[in-house]
């Protein structure tokens, strides 16, 4: 017949073998998240980039110069969190009130892969777009765009932030 002792020293066994398995899986969740998650998809870990990538200091202004007119664009933008964002970014400028309708888009292409012939953007060729690391730290774009001539210019740019798969992760419109 088992003693005191032989179920205390059992119960001690269990209890250090429940204790190692605790152990075991906390270190293999670590290993796990070190080890095998990749940083190739940051975007996944930022959450809604409408809330992730912010912009400041958007300017636009018409300059005239003896090539023609253009609009030049300034703005700001970054990530809200301590991640590294590859992206590209295009810039469109548009007048929808007069038909036909008028655009522009920086970097400089014409009608193909990145915006249709009425200027409707769709990114289907992300590289065609400018180049940039999004990171917690300000990133300043300058941008270059023709202006059509006449008394209806653009009134509204639109920047696009696309990802290297070609998702569109954030649209915002500024009027100017």
């Amino acid at each position: 017949m088992p003693t005191r002792n032989d179920f205390r020293r059992r119960d001690r066994f269990a209890g250090l073998v429940l204790l190692a398995l605790i152990i075991a899986l906390g270190g293999a969740l670590v290993l796990r998240r070190t080890v095998f998650d990749v940083d190739d998809r940051p975007i996944e870990r930022i959450g809604p980039a409408h809330e992730a990538i912010v912009f400041d200091r958007f300017s636009a202004r018409r300059e005239r110069s003896a090539e023609g007119d253009r609009l030049s664009v300034s703005l700001r933008m970054r990530t809200t969190m301590n991640v590294s964002l590859p992206s590209y970014v295009f810039l469109v400028a548009r007048n929808d009130q007069v038909v036909p309708k008028q655009w522009a888009i920086w970097p400089p292409q014409g009608p193909g892969p990145a915006i249709s012939a009425s200027g409707h953007f769709h990114g289907a060729t992300p590289t065609a777009g400018y180049a940039v690391v999004l990171s917690d730290q300000w990133e300043h774009i300058d941008a270059t765009m023709p202006q059509p001539t006449g008394p209806l210019q653009f009134d509204i740019v639109v920047v696009y932030v696309v990802d290297a798969d070609g998702r569109i992760l954030l649209t915002r419109p500024f009027r100017i």
